[in-house]
């Protein structure tokens, strides 16, 4: 008996112990310092996702709530309010930044994935592999910054630039020059020999040289994207040049990515880094 009982919490360990109240949820994601882990379900779509052993370890660094699509605080739908926009209403994963009241990021959304397809076809359905590059993107990154770099994690020719370090210096480029983009309405380059400087003062190791990729998505002719598909088209963009996607391709000493919407609809993405 001893030893049946033994075996019966070896294998429980590691389970993660799913909320079905947000309130709850989120009080015990601020007391805890961790972030939170929607899953906004119809039915069971992503259940074998989140039992993968991989999946579930993970998860031990998050609190994990559980409620269905139609869920409701105060008569609203919860994946109606305007910070999870990018849910688009539909079943699928979402993360919110809990784990440092210090962080711009405290209380938003850091990972929206609904289980909607994409236009690119080399972008995969979400699962275990998907949801696996989710819980461990950059937990101090923006909505915007961790969809492009889940974007590029998750093409299936496995750019190397996300292997490197993520530094908030040219995560800050790269949100600083998305934004510059989208508030002129058109790609350019920033003045790389005095981001160089700037960057070099801001980490702790040397690096030689910067590069820098830009992209613009097809957001005003397409009717619209939210954030997760015009980071996939703008990589898709990046794709088709050599040059490109050289530097998105490659090993770098440090990287940033980020990708800001313009008025008119059309996505600009930034891409920096460091070798």
């Amino acid at each position: 008996m001893l030893k049946l009982s033994t075996l019966i919490v070896a294998m429980t360990v590691g389970q993660p112990a799913w909320q079905d109240d947000y309130t709850k949820a989120t009080d015990r994601a601020i007391a805890e310092k961790k972030d939170l882990v929607i899953y906004f379900h119809e039915g069971n779509e992503l259940n074998d996702a989140f039992n993968d052993a991989e999946v579930k370890k993970r998860l031990e660094k998050f609190v994990c709530l559980k409620v269905p699509v139609d869920y409701k605080i105060n008569d609203e739908r919860l994946i109606d309010c305007s910070a999870l926009e990018d849910m688009m209403g539909k079943p699928g994963v979402a993360v919110i930044s809990y784990q440092d009241k210090k962080l711009s990021t405290f209380a938003t959304a850091i990972s929206c994935h609904p289980r909607v397809a994409s236009r690119y076809r080399w972008v995969p359905s979400y699962g275990a592999s998907q949801l696996k590059v989710t819980l461990d993107l950059p937990a101090h990154a923006t909505l915007s910054q961790r969809s492009m770099i889940y974007a590029i994690h998750v093409h299936p020719e496995a750019p190397q630039s996300v292997f490197c370090t993520c530094h908030p210096a040219f995560l800050n480029h790269a949100s600083q020059h998305s934004q510059r983009q989208a508030g002129a309405q058109r790609q350019h380059h920033a003045n790389l020999g005095g981001v160089m400087g700037m960057l070099r003062g801001q980490v702790e190791r040397g690096f030689g040289g910067t590069q820098e990729v830009v992209a613009e998505s097809w957001g005003r002719f397409v009717g619209g994207e939210n954030v997760l598909e015009a980071s996939f088209s703008c990589i898709d963009a990046w794709r088709s040049s050599p040059g490109h996607w050289g530097a998105v391709a490659g090993r770098h000493t440090y990287f940033g990515y980020d990708i800001a919407r313009a008025p008119n609809g059309t996505w600009y993405a930034t891409g920096i880094f460091g070798h």
